[in-house]
C-alpha cells in the first residue's frame, strides 16, 4: 500500500488505501482498523471511551482474565454506555469463572456461542457489531466484583474508526 490519503466526504472524511501493484483503489467507507487496548493488571474493571471526533464500530472483544485466590465466582459482562453514563446495552459471558484459574473470553458477531468453556479455558459469546458516537463507553468488568483489584484482566478491543468532524 502507498499510504493513507484523505477525502472531504460532506459531513466527515473518508479515509482510502491505493495499492501500488496491481495499482487497485481500496475504500474503507467506514474508516479504518484500529486496535483498542488496555493491558493494565490489578484491575477487571475497565473503560474504553470513544473519542471526540469519532464513530466507532466495534467488531470484537478479547478479554483475558486471570483470577487470584479470592473466593467466587467471577462473571465477565460487556456494557456499552451513552454519552450521559446510561447503560444501552449488556452481554454477560454466562459462564462464571472461579478464583485461581486463566480463562479467555470472545465476544464477537457470527461465532458459536459456546456454554461451556472450550480446551478447559475459552469461551465464545456472540455480540453485535455497535456503532458507538463519540463519548459512548465500553465497560468490561468482572459483575460481581470478586477482586476487582487484583485479578488481571487483558482487553483487546477491535474497531472500525470513522472520524467525524
Amino acid at each position: 500500500m502507498s499510504g493513507t490519503n484523505t477525502i472531504a466526504a460532506g459531513g466527515g472524511t473518508m479515509k482510502w488505501l491505493l495499492a501500488d501493484v496491481p495499482g487497485n483503489l481500496y475504500i474503507r467507507p467506514f474508516g479504518y482498523p484500529d486496535l483498542q487496548v488496555d493491558e493494565g493488571l490489578n484491575d477487571s474493571d475497565k473503560t474504553i471511551t470513544v473519542p471526540a471526533g469519532e464513530e466507532w464500530v466495534v467488531k470484537w472483544i478479547w478479554v483475558e482474565l486471570v483470577s487470584d485466590a479470592n473466593a467466587g465466582n467471577r462473571n465477565i459482562e460487556i456494557q456499552i454506555q451513552d454519552d450521559a453514563a446510561d447503560i444501552i446495552a449488556r452481554i454477560a459471558a454466562g459462564i462464571v469463572q472461579a478464583a485461581s484459574v486463566t480463562r479467555y473470553y470472545l465476544f464477537a458477531p457470527n461465532v458459536t456461542e459456546l456454554t461451556t468453556f472450550r480446551d478447559t479455558d475459552k469461551l465464545s459469546i456472540i455480540m453485535p457489531e455497535w456503532i458507538l458516537p463519540a463519548g459512548y463507553v465500553i465497560r468490561i468488568w468482572d459483575n460481581k466484583a470478586i477482586a476487582a483489584g487484583t485479578d488481571d484482566m487483558i482487553v483487546q478491543c477491535m474497531t472500525w474508526v470513522r472520524e467525524i468532524s
